[in-house]
């Protein structure tokens, strides 16, 4: 079950952003919340309220009356595959920390080609 404490705060991502005093506000029916401004409804999957826009306007031309009780799957768009990108704080530092010791490394040889190349004409 959602708390009523998220349900106050909760806004329909679509309308939150307009200037219009208390925007977005969601009414909460059974496994949805329906924005009052947009009619958009969101599922609430696994107790956790799914405050995507492109879920929302799934079910937007729906009646509030006709929405199946338990919310179907999330409908996931097929994408050509990418490579994972780190997601924590940590991981990205990480990744920083790498590119930079590689670009260093790079650095770092090439100063030694040119060293011993310089010492090679030095010698002729």
């Amino acid at each position: 079950m959602v708390s009523q404490e998220l349900l106050e705060i909760l806004r329909c991502p679509n309308c939150v952003r307009d200037d219009r005093p208390q925007p977005g506000m969601l009414l909460h029916k059974g496994n949805w919340l329906i924005c009052q401004d947009c009619d958009r409804k969101y599922p609430i999957r696994d107790d956790i309220p799914v405050m995507l826009i492109e879920e929302g306007d799934r079910f937007r031309d729906t009646p509030a009356e006709a929405l199946p009780e338990i919310p179907p799957p999330e409908q996931r768009s097929v994408l050509p595959a990418m490579p994972a990108l780190p997601q924590s704080t940590m991981d990205r530092q990480k990744l920083i920390l790498m590119i930079v010791g590689l670009g260093l490394g790079v650095g770092l040889i090439v100063l030694l080609v040119m060293w011993l190349l310089h010492d090679e004409e030095e010698e002729d």
